[in-house]
């Protein structure tokens, strides 16, 4: 048997927390693997303890967290790559999603990447941010394996959570919304909302479900939330504006599934700056739901067709407040939607519903054959011979 150690933010209800996961299912398959995990927290979001949810996947997370002592033989680090760690095996693999921006540290593609055996990124915009910064003559492989969608969106769904709304037309953002600030906003949720009320003003029947949190799954976080989305919607100078309803908190992924199948959404809308991978549209895309976002970065590698409806931008100077030097750097550039352009596109989007709707199947027949588990399952075995049997 060989010691496997799997360190990462594995309980975190986070994107990372997500692809953490999906690395641990993996891991389960490999027979002669004896599984140890070191479980890190990501940033402000929360940590999932209940050791049933999802299938019991938590509990066995929990159940493999224990002390160790010496090297193992192998170590899967799911972190940036400033945080990883060579001392903890003989054969490291560092994965991370960190690239947002056209760029990132340059010790992120030399003496980091130069610490382990092997890097895997989830996209191709990820990989070509940590390959550019480094010198050309690192020796370690930089491999591409992209995340997965649940399992369930291939279920039918259960019931609409969104029958009861008195809005037939609605619009879906899915994202953390942090603050108003525009240099924190790096998936521009604000502005998404902001562009979407400008556009619809007194518009009876068409509203926008925001699907959030500020980072915490409690009631003061939610009182937080409110209170930001009133400010945004104060910001409007209107005399009607659209509907605007909050989901707030963890939901399950049949409750996902439920949401993104639910016949009263028009669009998935993102605004973001700039994807690592862009783990809500393969999701939504799988699931059969037409998407609205910029046209940057890693999640134009897998939305294709019809049903995605491109975003203009323009690359800017990422803010100088968020250069920390430890992600975001002196020079990097980012995605800024053209608000225009956003917007027509969502009045596309609302006359086109029925074309989008055909063409967003095709897509989701796609997702569903190249992201699924068992296809990054196998991704995975392929991208690390020299250690799965």
């Amino acid at each position: 048997m060989k010691r496997v150690l799997i360190r990462g933010p594995l309980l975190s209800c986070s994107g990372y927390g997500v692809h953490s996961r999906q690395i641990f299912q993996f891991c389960e398959t490999q027979k002669d693997w004896d599984l140890t995990t070191q479980v890190l927290s990501w940033g402000i979001t929360p940590w999932c303890i209940n050791g049933d949810f999802e299938d019991g996947i938590y509990g066995r997370i929990m159940e493999k967290s224990n002390p160790f002592q010496g090297k193992f033989d192998i170590t899967i680090q799911i972190q940036l790559p400033h945080e990883w760690d060579p001392a903890l095996g003989n054969y490291n693999i560092g994965i991370s999603a960190g690239v947002e921006t056209d760029r990132c540290p340059l010790e992120w593609g030399t003496v980091h990447r130069e610490k382990m055996d092997l890097v895997i990124m989830p996209s191709s915009h990820a990989r070509h941010g940590i390959v550019t910064a480094g010198s050309g003559r690192e020796k370690t492989p930089v491999k591409i394996v992209p995340e997965a969608f649940f399992s369930e969106l291939m279920n039918e769904p259960t019931v609409d959570p969104l029958a009861d709304l008195p809005t037939t037309n609605n619009f879906l953002i899915v994202g953390t919304l942090i603050s108003d600030d525009p240099a924190a906003d790096r998936k521009n949720l604000v502005a998404s909302i902001k562009w979407f009320l400008e556009e619809f003003k007194e518009s009876d029947d068409v509203g926008l479900i925001v699907k959030t949190t500020k980072g915490r799954d409690t009631s003061i976080d939610r009182e937080m939330v409110r209170k930001l989305l009133r400010q945004i919607k104060g910001s409007v100078h209107k005399a009607s504006l659209p509907r605007v309803y909050m989901l707030h908190g963890s939901m399950s992924r049949e409750e996902m599934t439920n949401l993104y199948k639910s016949p009263k959404l028009t669009a998935l809308v993102s605004a973001t700056r700039g994807e690592g991978f862009g783990l809500p549209m393969v999701e939504a895309g799988a699931a059969g739901l037409p998407i609205i976002a910029t046209d940057w970065s890693a999640h134009t590698e897998f939305l294709t067709g019809g049903s995605f409806l491109k975003v203009r931008y323009d690359l800017v100077h990422i803010p100088q407040s968020r250069i920390d030097g430890t992600i975001f750097v002196r020079g990097a550039k980012w995605a800024e939607a053209r608000a225009g352009n956003f917007k027509k596109k969502l009045v596309k989007a609302l006359a086109d519903q029925d074309q989008l709707r055909n063409e967003a199947k095709t897509l989701a027949t796609s997702l569903q054959a190249s992201h699924s588990l068992e296809s990054i399952f196998k991704k995975y075995a392929e991208a690390m011979p020299e250690v799965v049997g």
